[in-house]
């Protein structure tokens, strides 16, 4: 079946102007709108990838409906100036770049598309429309889906005739019954007056038709409303009509007219020269570049010109309110803090506030205790607690935890720009200021000296400290600052390019916060029983470290792979394993893991390497890092990970062991204060309860909907036998291969992880497995196909992670690629499914004014501090939301289920494992 894409051009178009910077050509010509619109339909040809795709355009002129009624859309307001110049530049951009497009006189793009979509649908075609239109669900069925812009123009809602009886409780074709009942105040179409929404619902769900409610007009109740419609019959009638999309106009192009051919180089040659004389740099390069490295061109948005950066530097708190007041309570206004003071900055003009009574104040808290209550108050503390003054900022977390450590609670954040930079390059390691500032702005950034420290008998700033050094620094963190007006509408337009605005605005945005809090408050330890594990550590590694030595003949430093490999290889001659990257053998854990049955000395090393391991990187860091107030303070990485997932640093919470003895005594480590305890919350199995919701197979579902064991269940089918007959190795086996399905491993993945060694044995259990459950294999398979495609994957909050490895030559990289293919959605979905939860239950805490805090985040895990009085309150609401807010947001066939445990310790609490 091919496939035809319909796109509304005007409504796409009125959307990207209001969404998109006021970006003009040299010669002075708008070209915001079509710059978000372009980039909007060349995003939809490359994730539809139809055969067939027209832009449909409102021809000059008054239509039919204007004729059969003067005021149709007469209460529209005047179209921007701007905005009309770029209605008229659209029709030479898309034939420049040779998408086709269609308007006929006399009639909306609305009748273009509804003639063109029945006409495709009786020829055999899918057919997929892009608008902002409600008025388009009227042609809604079997073939024919529409999407409708919510936000900007690529948050976009699905409807196929599933949808439309959710929303409506009728089929699409009584749509326009519906609104010659409701009217239509956007399009001034009256319907009847005093029946609104639900009334005209409900009047259409029990009768059908507008014919058939007049045929049963005795039977409507209450009396007013059959009243209302035999007054105004002929109104309803006259509605219904001016509502109704003309699907028979005729067309005067044949189908074949209407093919899009991305690939023509000729076409391609003269996309770019269009590209290049509406000055879209980016797209002129994805059109020059040839076509099996265009997936791989990454969005560049198009440059602005460097701006400068005045800077006004006082020392008055006064003065720095009144620098504020004039900008507009609703100026976006950039903050930073930095040694040198606070720092606001608004449209290329920036203030510096040095002093404000003490050194410390203002510079950032690098050693983070909340134990005590802090006197410092900021001389703008209601500016900055002010959430409706809206503010902007790089790495917003961290201003809002130095805040707090002066007594104010930032508040009003609109935008971090960090966090934008991750959602448009998920890929990308860091998200500096420098970074985004050259790629989307094309502006380099000065680097800032350090300041030299004061001493403590100084303030901030002495009177008269005005070097060239002081005044260069104070400049360049002043443009740093400024810089961040320029940068985020930029941002904005990229990340809805991407289609991950929704996602900030729903979920990254408003955590940012929420984490601020969580290491705000930290986890208490227990320092004494770390103290004694350390202890007993460094007893076994000093004897571990002798025993090595004497095994071996020499003493050497045991942690250098190369003195080591020496000793093994060299001196021992031991068996070879595979070489490293400098041709040297290599004794990595799976090296010497091989190794370990046949030699003691692998054995020590390794116990040693486990030893030395636990003691620094867990017992040591845990103490060094402690604050005063015996509290960790983690740092809770938002932009760490492409999957979406938090990460956790200085030090690393995530990774505390907990299979082995050692490691539930580092987690017995972290208590409750008194009275209070640990509340520790577990997703039951999250990734395979997305997999059953994403493949719809029934044997998964049907198990996860019931409460049965569903590796039990996945066994009984794997082995043809009912569930209580399976043992234990039985449920091992099918426990293991549901994971690595959901993984995407392979069967020799698999068969390393079963320990047999067996490559072909677990292929052919993997081909079982996908015989008895075809949702999964039509997954994958789907998956693969449409990241080959597209170049990407994404969650299903639309998450996207870029896999321009996904079509590679080299195996084992096109191979990994695809296990991230597989994987991305399920895990990714996770780490959303669990932001959405954290959001949930801390604005349930904060509204309820509970003492309980949220304090940690582990992969699957969420871990508080809840007051011996709110236990039972705090289980309820965690449970509740962790599960019940996914499920609702995702609309999921299976139910979310959250362990939850509670004790005076974090390893008490999670003592149900």
């Amino acid at each position: 079946m091919s496939k035809l894409l319909l796109i509304d051009c005007y409504s796409l178009l009125f959307r990207a102007f209001f969404s998109s910077p006021p970006f003009s050509t040299a010669a002075g010509e708008p070209t915001g709108a079509l710059y978000g619109f372009i980039r909007m339909v060349t995003r939809l040809l490359d994730e539809n990838q139809p055969d067939f795709a027209v832009v449909a355009i409102d021809a000059p002129g008054g239509t039919f409906r204007h004729e059969a009624d003067e005021t149709y859309k007469a209460n529209r307001s005047e179209t921007p100036s701007d905005l009309k110049v770029q209605q008229k530049l659209v029709r030479e951009l898309l034939d420049g770049l040779s998408i086709p497009r269609y308007e006929h006189a006399g009639f909306e793009a609305d009748d273009i598309i509804g003639t063109l979509a029945k006409r495709g649908e009786a020829h055999g075609q899918e057919v997929v429309i892009f608008t902002g239109d409600g008025d388009y669900l009227q042609l809604v069925d079997e073939n024919i889906q529409v999407f409708l812009t919510r936000k900007g123009v690529s948050d976009l809602e699905a409807y196929n005739p599933a949808a439309i009886q959710a929303r409506f409780g009728f089929e699409a074709a009584l749509l326009p019954d519906f609104k010659g009942l409701k009217g239509d105040a956007s399009d001034n179409i009256p319907g009847v007056p005093g029946i609104g929404d639900k009334t005209a619902m409900s009047l259409v769900q029990k009768f059908g038709s507008l014919e058939k409610i007049y045929e049963n007009l005795e039977e409507v109740t209450p009396p007013r409303i059959k009243e209302l419609l035999r007054t105004h019959q002929d109104q309803a009638f006259h509605s219904k009509t001016m509502a109704t999309i003309v699907v028979d106009l005729p067309v005067e192009r044949e189908p074949e007219d209407f093919r899009y051919d991305p690939i023509d180089p000729e076409k391609r040659r003269k996309a770019a020269a269009t590209a290049r004389r509406f000055e879209f740099k980016s797209l002129a390069q994805r059109f020059e570049t040839p076509l099996e490295s265009a997936a791989q061109v990454e969005p560049e948005i198009a440059p602005v010109k460097p701006f400068e950066s005045t800077l006004e530097i006082t020392n008055d708190a006064k003065t720095a309110l009144d620098w504020l007041q004039k900008r507009g309570d609703k100026a976006l206004i950039a903050i930073s803090q930095t040694e040198d003071g606070l720092i606001v900055a608004s449209e290329g003009e920036a203030l510096l506030l040095t002093q404000i009574g003490s050194e410390t104040a203002m510079q950032p808290q690098t050693s983070l205790d909340f134990g005590e209550e802090k006197a410092a108050q900021h001389p703008l503390k209601n500016w900055l607690e002010d959430a409706s003054k809206p503010k902007i900022a790089h790495d917003a977390k961290l201003l809002m935890r130095q805040f707090q450590a002066q007594g104010v609670k930032l508040q009003g954040v609109a935008a971090d720009t960090m966090v934008m930079g991750y959602l448009c390059e998920p890929t990308r390691q860091q998200h500096t200021l420098p970074h985004l500032a050259e790629k989307f702005l094309r502006y380099s950034l000065p680097e800032a000296p350090v300041a030299k420290k004061k001493t403590k008998n100084t303030t901030l700033f002495e009177e008269g400290d005005n070097s060239e050094e002081v005044q260069t620094r104070r400049q360049h963190l002043a443009t740093q600052t400024a810089v961040l007006v320029e940068l985020e509408p930029v941002l904005r337009v990229a990340m809805a390019e991407i289609g991950h605005e929704k996602l900030f605005a729903e979920m990254e945005l408003p955590l940012i916060e929420v984490l601020a809090q969580m290491e705000c408050v930290g986890m208490l330890i227990d320092s004494q029983p770390l103290r004694v594990l350390g202890d007993k550590l460094q007893a076994d590694i000093s004897r571990l470290e002798l025993e090595i030595w004497e095994i071996a003949g020499q003493k050497f430093t045991i942690g250098s792979p190369k003195q080591l490999q020496e000793i093994l290889f060299d001196k021992l001659k031991l068996d070879t394993g595979r070489k490293n990257k400098s041709g040297g053998y290599s004794t990595d854990a799976f090296t010497l893991e091989k190794l370990a049955e046949e030699h003691e000395i692998v054995r020590k090393v390794l116990e040693y390497r486990g030893a030395t391991k636990l003691k620094s990187t867990y017992v040591d860091a845990l103490l060094n890092t402690m604050s005063g107030s015996f509290r960790v303070h983690s740092t809770l990485n938002q932009t760490g990970t492409v999957s979406g997932r938090l990460s956790s640093s200085d030090p690393n919470l995530q990774n505390v062991p907990i299979r082995t003895e050692q490691g539930r005594l580092i987690r017995a480590a972290f208590i409750a204060p008194p009275d209070h305890v640990i509340l520790s919350a577990d997703y039951s199995q999250i990734e395979l309860r997305i997999l059953a919701h994403i493949t719809g197979d029934l044997p998964l579902v049907d198990a996860f909907n019931s409460g049965e064991d569903v590796h039990a269940r996945t066994a009984a089918a794997l082995f043809h036998m009912d569930a209580k007959d399976v043992d234990k190795e039985q449920r091992r086996l099918a426990k293991m291969t549901n994971y690595a399905i959901a993984y995407g491993v392979s069967g020799f993945g698999l068969a390393k992880q079963l320990g047999t060694g067996n490559a072909s044995e677990a292929n052919e259990f993997i081909k079982t497995y996908f015989e008895t459950l075809p949702g999964v294999k039509k997954y994958i398979d789907d998956t693969l196909k449409e990241a080959k495609t597209r170049g990407y994957v994404e969650t299903l909050a639309g998450r996207k992670r870029p896999l321009p490895e996904i079509n590679a030559n080299a195996f084992q990289v096109r191979a990994a690629a695809e296990r991230t293919a597989i994987n991305h959605p399920i895990q990714g979905t996770a780490a959303d499914m669990m932001k959405l939860a954290m959001l949930a239950i801390e604005s349930e805490i904060e509204s309820r004014e509970l003492r309980s805090s949220m304090t940690m985040q582990v992969h699957d895990e969420l871990v508080f501090e809840v007051p011996t009085e709110e236990i039972e309150l705090m289980t309820e609401l965690v449970k509740r939301h962790m599960s019940e807010v996914p499920a609702r947001y995702f609309k999921l066939k299976v139910p979310l289920v959250a362990d939850v445990g509670t004790g005076v310790n974090w390893q008490d609490a999670k003592g149900r494992e």
